[in-house]
């Protein structure tokens, strides 16, 4: 049998009032547990918080594992152009506009990937609409941080290998070849 009793005052005063007036009207009762309504709510509650938690750590390595696939995917890209940016530097491209071209490379292609998955995402998530708890299916502040997290990450991971690519001399980089 279950009781919900809405006290005022501190919890241990409420806890032997309860045991005393349950004492009065049945000495054979025995009070298993007392708890505030907050922690029951928050032990029901426990599967889905761990659940939560999973995701929210299974999330954070997925992101992980796609930012070092992007950036060894630019890291190799930039590499097997080093000569070709040495050539280019030898014949006079100032180092901005290495870097722009680099950085123009990584963000296309970091585009059509956001695009492309901002779009799976939107499908799917109506699928999952009955799940989404405070969210909309089609929450643009949502995606539009998912996408400004990516693009940082895209940039970052265009913008190191390049730097690395341009610190190095065109001439050791032609005698590369």
């Amino acid at each position: 049998m279950n009781f919900h009793v809405r006290t005022a005052g501190p919890l241990a005063d409420a806890m032997a009032a309860i045991r005393r007036e349950a004492a009065a009207i049945d000495p054979g009762a025995m009070i298993v547990d007392i708890m505030p309504l907050t922690e029951y709510i928050s032990a029901a509650l426990y599967g889905q918080k761990v659940g939560a938690i999973l995701l929210n750590v299974l999330g954070g390595l997925g992101l992980l594992m796609a930012a070092l696939g992007l950036y060894s995917m630019m890291a190799y890209s930039v590499a097997q152009r080093t000569a070709e940016i040495g050539i280019r530097m030898t014949l006079g491209a100032k180092p901005r506009d290495m870097m722009l071209l680099v950085l123009r490379q990584g963000l296309v292609l970091a585009l059509i990937g956001l695009a492309a998955g901002s779009l799976a995402a939107w499908a799917l998530a109506r699928t999952l609409a009955a799940v989404l708890v405070s969210v909309s299916p089609a929450d643009p502040l949502v995606y539009a941080g998912a996408s400004v997290v990516i693009m940082a990450i895209a940039l970052l991971s265009a913008a190191i290998p390049a730097w690395r690519a341009l610190r190095v001399d065109p001439m050791a980089a032609l005698r590369c070849q």
